[in-house]
């Protein structure tokens, strides 16, 4: 099934994406920034070449000025956008999913994401008449400044002596990801290092990393880091060898800037954890809450003029003023630096975090149901949050959210609590509500 939200299009190659697809998602996107310069990248997909192509004869029919990286990561996209002030570009990614998927993320000017509305009106112009002159652009082969960038904004040797083992997991970071760790001053070790060899699961918020695991253990390294394939994702293994969850990315950074006194005022998504706001709390900060998804977090980021911000639940961390996207290695780097820092181990520094358990699940159901769910919920639960979905909070610093997703039909439910136990018995409640409705509905 193809796939299209904020975050881009994805669908399985062949079978929901074909060339002439991604021609004409070319087309169209030169035509919604007006030509000019377009950056493009891709991951290491074995249809990433055929497909980049296709997309770059849609750009170039157009008149673009194709800037091409070949073979990188979607952060590298966006921050070659950011320093060269582009009029746009493209990421050929499925990020996380399958191998047999492909898919598209599109960069605007200001090196961002598209906005809702402005995924509406790029739809729109895929199904609209041609009536635009055939232009003739050219190609500028590039390398990416992309690793050099981090290595001088994250510092040079900063993290001297850490012991790091890196799992790009065969995406487009075994390419760079050793060279910037070393530059950093990392002794570097590797797991699943091999392009287009995907040996794991693709999303390492969900594998168990078992390979990296060891590695760890073995080797007595500090941290072990894995990316996704256009490593935008990142999850960290302590040195006790514990996979952490993909909250701590976000939650070990803004304690480093709380305890460094460089803690400002945060925007996350609705679904990132209440323990952002008990580190918020200590700095005197405020925390602003947007609809989930990295392009609502961006927006409001840009809107209220905020540093940082990200989403708990994909390993997300945003720093505004390297990217406006989500990027797993300056997370990564950022994080060893820090651990050099503070001269602790991550292992301690997750002890010291706020403790919440929190679990996500999902139940089919087609949205004209999820709708009718959520609207049932809000009414019989009186005061709810209903930026994005229904978000019901308890006394006892626990929430459940409940929101339809954009491009399946499931419903989505999220539950947080201090407990493990209050956190099950709050899922299994909701669950059994939603079910209850759903009953309802059939029978009427």
């Amino acid at each position: 099934m193809r796939v299209t939200s904020i975050s881009g299009i994805r669908g399985v190659i062949g079978t929901d994406l074909t060339a002439n697809d991604y021609a004409e998602i070319g087309r169209s996107f030169a035509e919604y920034i007006d030509g000019g310069l377009c950056a493009i990248g891709r991951d290491t997909r074995s249809s990433g070449s055929m497909a980049s192509n296709a997309a770059i004869s849609g750009l170039l029919s157009r008149g673009c000025t194709v800037i091409d990286l070949g073979v990188t990561s979607t952060p590298s996209v966006f921050r070659e956008v950011l320093r060269g002030n582009l009029n746009g570009g493209l990421v050929i990614t499925a990020s996380h999913n399958p191998p047999e998927w492909n898919g598209i993320k599109f960069v605007v000017k200001g090196a961002r994401g598209l906005f809702e509305e402005e995924l509406n009106r790029l739809q729109r112009m895929f199904f609209s008449s041609r009536t635009q002159l055939f232009k003739a652009g050219n190609i500028l082969p590039t390398e990416s400044h992309y690793p050099a960038d981090i290595v001088s904004y994250v510092g040079a040797n900063s993290c001297s002596k850490l012991k790091v083992v890196l799992d790009p997991g065969g995406g487009a970071g075994c390419l760079f990801l050793p060279n910037v760790f070393q530059e950093l001053g990392c002794r570097v070790l590797t797991v699943n290092g091999t392009p287009g060899i995907f040996s794991r699961g693709m999303d390492p918020t969900k594998d168990d990393l078992r390979a990296l695991s060891e590695k760890v253990k073995d080797s007595s390294a500090d941290i072990g880091v894995a990316y996704d394939c256009d490593a935008d994702r990142v999850v960290f293994i302590d040195n006790e060898c514990t996979k952490l969850r993909s909250d701590y990315v976000l939650l070990i950074y803004l304690k480093y800037l709380s305890d460094s006194g460089l803690l400002k005022n945060i925007v996350v998504s609705a679904d990132t954890t209440l323990a952002v706001e008990d580190i918020a709390e200590k700095s005197g900060c405020k925390v602003i809450r947007s609809k989930v998804g990295e392009a609502n977090v961006m927006q409001r980021m840009i809107e209220e003029k905020i540093f940082v911000g990200g989403e708990g639940s994909s390993g997300g961390l945003i720093v505004s003023d390297f990217n406006f996207c989500r990027d797993g290695v300056l997370a990564s780097a950022l994080i060893a630096s820090a651990i050099v820092n503070l001269k602790v181990s991550l292992a301690s520094i997750v002890k010291g975090l706020p403790k919440y358990f929190i679990l996500r699940e999902k139940m089919n159901c087609r949205k004209e149901d999820a709708y009718r769910i959520i609207k049932t919920l809000s009414e019989e639960e009186g005061d709810v949050d209903t930026m994005d979905g229904i978000k019901i909070m308890m006394t006892n610093r626990s929430w459940i959210l409940i929101r339809s997703s954009n491009t399946e039909n499931i419903i989505r439910i999220s539950v947080e609590s201090k407990t493990e136990k209050t956190t099950s018995e709050l899922m299994n409640r909701y669950k059994d509500k939603i079910s209850k409705i759903l009953n309802e509905g059939i029978k009427s």
